[in-house]
């Protein structure tokens, strides 16, 4: 008897270990990092710094690098948490029209 009690418990305990890890991978791939690049009208410095101080703060955004010569935004955000129609409106509510570009590699 103590045995099967043993077996029954060795059981559950790794059916709970082998559901947990295939939680987990499963919530890790439905989190993608996506790369984007927005032409933005932007020309001096404190519009730049207007950007870099709010933009961050936006769900899902990553990393992002401003480019004042080229007038551009390049981000890196999660597309579980947001995606590219509500990064455009959140540099249009900063005063700034956004479109994206295609950057060639």
């Amino acid at each position: 008897m103590k045995n099967i009690i043993k077996s029954i418990s060795l059981l559950l305990v790794a059916s709970i270990f082998i559901f947990t890890n295939t939680a987990n991978a499963q919530s890790k791939k439905s989190s993608k990092d996506v790369e984007i690049t927005f032409s933005v009208d932007i020309d001096c410095p404190s519009c730049k710094k207007k950007l870099e101080d709010k933009l961050p703060f936006e769900a899902g955004v990553k990393d992002l690098k401003i480019n004042l010569e080229e007038r551009t935004i390049w981000m890196k955000y999660d597309s579980s948490k947001t995606d590219k129609v509500k990064l455009v409106k959140a540099i249009e509510k900063l005063g700034y029209a956004a479109k994206e570009i295609e950057v060639k590699k």
